[in-house]
């Protein structure tokens, strides 16, 4: 290590403090900071903002002033240096869904583990860079740099708050994210969420009379509900045969019969990894004796998107690239009422993926079903392997955990995915499932300390 003594300071200091940083994790685990309406003074919603203002009351009990932008982003700053770090975390999260062993916004420990949403994504993340750079300044507090933490409440929805923060405010020249896997992750892929809807005339007789699939882009929805008349419980159980990895359940009131399919959530980057209700209820509901508007649509995007297809086949935009991977397609959204239907798609892109070759296709098929169809693709993003920022972040990861440092490409986008240079830092250790964005979410004790000594070395080694 660069300096022997600096490391054994990190470890006494962290034990002496991770007891305190456990608690700070349990008070933001209990904001169910998942997005909802917005206003002018809550811009992503009231659980976001709560998150912030959590956030921002414990750094002022530990002194650290605060910055708020516009009730979006809150920002400190480790002393008045210049910073040439940024640690870029967020603390709004995904609901927590269905299947949990114990209440997800109430931090549990259990077997060395800690379980809630957010544990892993991002809030305990977000308190490791807080302790971090409080031991920084305990054990060195004459640094002669600044680092700056940036907290944000929207990446979950597609990181606006970020995009607006840009737009009026530089970032320091090195940035990373703790909202990935180590070691460093250097290359990501591209994005494109297109959005559809179509409207039709109301029917009568036999027909879908409303159908509530997931309401996020970036998670594989675990459930999807229709509700059908003129439908018997016989043959709708009768047309859910057959279709792999869900459980279906179909019930009878006021004459309407509903249909719920339950599957597996996963995050929409690996969607191959769940089982998504929603294309699984639209492959039921196409066998099923129904008539117009909605029904039209359904059998639409059963052939689009069949149950099953995760890389865009039906549509004929499935691609891969050796570094980065196949191209996936996550059918994320989708409402559909007597006179309407709107969803949307997220797809992880690969090198060579383009207007051309994915977007045109894809919004061809759509429009001849009589979808209108609206998004736009953002490229991939990729930091240097050989830039001084990255050399320091692998060696501090090898020292501290024995593992060999290296870049990796990965399919979701992260928080520094539209920032120059920017790269992402844990707090995923290789080979392990944190369940991020389903059920029973968690992180071990020892890993989030780990990372908030990784953390506290990387703002040493930086800012000295």
């Amino acid at each position: 290590m660069k300096i022997d003594t600096t490391s054994k300071a990190i470890d006494f200091w962290f034990n002496d403090h991770y007891a305190e940083m456990l608690n700070v994790l349990a008070r933001l685990v209990e904001v169910r900071s998942v997005a909802g309406a917005k206003s002018p003074n809550e811009p992503n919603g009231r659980g976001p903002l709560i998150a912030l203002a959590t956030m921002a009351q414990i750094m002022r009990e530990y002194g650290i002033e605060i910055n708020n932008f516009k009730n979006s982003v809150i920002t400190a700053d480790m002393n008045k240096k210049e910073p040439v770090l940024g640690i870029l975390a967020h603390l709004d999260v995904v609901d927590a869904g269905d299947g949990w062993d114990s209440e997800p916004f109430r931090m549990k420990m259990k077997d060395g583990k800690l379980i809630g949403r957010g544990v892993m994504d991002d809030k305990g993340p977000a308190v490791a860079a807080l302790f971090a750079m409080r031991a920084a300044m305990d054990i060195f507090p004459r640094m002669s740099k600044g680092c700056r933490l940036i907290f944000g409440s929207a990446e979950e929805t597609g990181s606006e708050d970020i995009a607006a923060y840009l737009k009026e405010n530089k970032l320091p020249s090195n940035v990373f994210t703790p909202d990935a896997d180590y070691p460093v992750i250097n290359f990501e892929k591209g994005r494109y969420a297109p959005e559809f809807s179509k409207v039709f005339e109301k029917a009568d007789g036999a027909r879908v009379v409303s159908f509530t699939g997931g309401d996020i882009m970036n998670k594989v929805p675990e459930k999807a509900e229709a509700v059908l008349a003129g439908v018997s419980m016989g043959k709708a159980m009768e047309c859910c045969e057959g279709i792999a990895g869900t459980e279906f359940s179909v019930s009878e009131e006021d004459g309407l019969t509903t249909v719920t399919a339950r599957g597996r959530s996963a995050h929409a980057a690996h969607p191959e990894t769940g089982v998504n209700a929603q294309t699984a209820l639209i492959a039921a509901l196409a066998k099923m004796p129904l008539y117009g508007g909605g029904y039209d649509a359904v059998r639409a995007l059963a052939r689009l998107i069949p149950h099953g297809d995760t890389e865009g086949n039906a549509l004929g935009i499935s691609m891969n690239d050796e570094k980065t991977g196949n191209l996936t397609l996550n059918f994320g959204v989708l409402s559909i009422g007597e006179t309407y239907v709107k969803g949307g798609l997220d797809l992880r892109t690969p090198m060579g993926a383009s207007d051309d070759n994915v977007r045109a296709p894809l919004e061809k098929s759509f429009s001849a079903e009589g979808f209108r169809v609206s998004g736009s693709m953002v490229p991939c993003h990729y930091t240097p392997e050989d830039s001084p920022f990255i050399k320091t972040l692998l060696s501090v990861y090898e020292d501290y955990t024995g593992l060999k440092g290296e870049c990796l490409a990965i399919g979701g986008g992260t928080y520094v995915h539209d920032i120059e240079g920017g790269v992402a830092v844990g707090c995923e250790m290789p080979v392990t499932d944190h369940f991020i964005h389903v059920a029973n979410e968690w992180i071990s004790i020892d890993e989030l300390v780990t990372s908030a000594k990784i953390f506290t070395r990387v703002i040493i080694d930086m800012c000295m």
